[in-house]
Formats: structure tokens, C-alpha cells, sequence
């Protein structure tokens, strides 16, 4: 397990590298135009996590740092890492959309897709979703030959409330397992039985950074029994653990 601390921790580096790209830009905030004397910026038109129904044919996508603290019952060691994800939206008539997501940690990656529907009134929002998870591990370092894969369905329901540049986000989620294979020098593990992994539910702000991009900060409080971050150390036991997790995000 040393081996799996030390492969997490050597990626580490990368994070910083990572928020200098993606927030770096903030540092240059245009100065106010005075031929500008309304500000017509509205949350609502720049958000990606509010559960608004948007017109059909809009692509929007953001990118964001999600930052895992492993249990020390895990990793017999605190284990703090980053993932970096990415994710996207394609609005659909009647309030619906597609979402999808990728977040990898290059030996831990996940791929989420599936339909949402949305609802407005006012300030307030509604949505319900159902995504399928492809989960994928690999670890062939420190003399390791570990190939993780697996699926898991996730619905979720997330409530909103918007001000005019700022909105306050909601969201919980299910994660339920399908099934899971497990490579080990070409012999293959299958784990059909599924089951409940856990659940998890995350408040969020988002608040307008420059002109029309948007941040947003949420944490993430999972009650699961394995992360896909730290596969290689799924526990054997039924207990649900504690996971937190602190998610920073541009929208573009």
C-alpha cells in the first residue's frame, strides 16, 4: 500500500500545473469599459451546474480539480490526491439533456454519461438525472500488472437557487454497482454480485470570476464503500467510510 501512496503522491505535482492552467486567467480581469454603464450578466445564462431547462442545441463544458482525501483505513497512510475532470452538456427540447463527465488520475479514471431532465420557476430549480459509470484502473508500476474495470449506475436529484451573479447548488447521488473485473497477470477476477456502493451529497456555490466565466466551489461529503481513486485498495468489508471531497471548476 506504501506503493499506491507513493504512485498518488508522485502525481501530485501535476495538480499545480494543472489550476495554473485552468485558473491563471483569472489573474488578468479586464478592467471595466466605460462605454459599458449596464451590466447585463445574469447567472442563469453562464451557469453549468444549476438543473435549468436551456433551448435545444447548446453545447456548454467545464473542467475542474477534484480534491480526494482517502481514508486512513484504506491506504494505512493519509492519502491526499487530485483527480482532474472533465465535463460537458448537450441540452435536448422539452427540459432535457445529455451529460457526461471524465475524471482520471491517469491509474484511476471514470467516465460518467446518461439523461437529466430539468425544471425552473422563478429563482428555483429541479432536476433528476441517470448517468451509467465506466470505472477503469490500471497499474503496472512497482511491479504490479492490475487492470481494473468496471460499471455502475448513478441517479441523482439536484435543486438550485439563483441570484443575479451568484447561484447556490444541491446535489445528491446513488452509486450502485453492476459488475467488476479484475485483471492480475491476465487471470480475471469477475465480481457480479452488485450492490449499494453508497451515496453522496454536495452543496455548491457558483459566482460569475470575469465577463461571462463562471466558478464554482463545492464539497463533496461521499458515504461509499470505494472510491475509484484508491481501487487498489477496495476494502473487503460492508462498512461505508467518509470520503470527502473538494471540487474547484471553470465553466468556458
Amino acid at each position: 500500500m506504501n506503493s499506491l501512496s507513493g504512485l498518488l503522491q508522485s502525481k501530485y505535482h501535476l495538480s499545480l500545473w494543472f489550476c495554473f492552467v485552468l485558473f491563471g486567467a483569472a489573474a488578468q480581469v479586464d478592467q471595466p469599459n466605460s462605454a459599458d454603464t449596464l451590466d447585463t450578466f445574469d447567472i442563469k445564462d453562464g451557469s453549468f451546474l444549476l438543473p435549468q431547462p436551456l433551448p435545444k442545441g447548446k453545447y456548454q463544458h467545464a473542467m475542474a480539480i477534484f480534491y480526494v482525501i482517502v481514508p486512513k483505513a484504506w491506504s494505512l497512510d493519509n492519502i491526499n490526491a487530485p483527480m482532474f475532470n472533465y465535463s460537458a452538456k448537450y441540452t435536448l427540447p422539452w427540459g432535457f439533456n445529455i451529460q457526461g463527465s471524465v475524471s482520471t488520475l491517469f491509474v484511476s479514471n471514470r467516465i460518467n454519461l446518461g439523461p437529466f431532465w430539468n425544471y425552473s420557476k422563478d429563482n428555483f430549480h429541479f432536476g433528476v438525472g441517470y448517468q451509467v459509470a465506466f470505472n477503469y484502473g490500471v497499474l503496472k508500476e512497482f511491479g504490479f500488472n492490475t487492470v481494473l474495470t468496471g460499471w455502475e449506475q448513478q441517479p441523482s436529484v439536484t435543486v438550485g437557487y439563483s441570484f443575479k451573479k451568484s447561484a447556490i447548488i444541491v446535489r445528491g447521488d446513488l452509486y450502485y454497482s453492476s459488475v467488476f473485473y479484475l485483471s492480475e497477470g491476465g487471470n480475471v477476477i469477475t465480481f457480479a454480485n452488485g450492490g449499494l456502493n453508497g451515496y453522496s451529497i454536495t452543496p455548491a456555490l457558483e459566482q460569475r470570476l470575469w465577463k461571462n466565466r463562471v466558478m464554482s466551489f463545492g464539497i463533496k461529503m461521499n458515504f461509499i464503500r470505494y472510491h475509484i481513486l484508491a481501487w487498489p485498495a477496495f476494502p473487503v468489508n460492508t462498512y461505508r467510510y467518509f470520503v470527502p471531497e473538494f471540487q474547484i471548476g471553470l465553466k468556458f
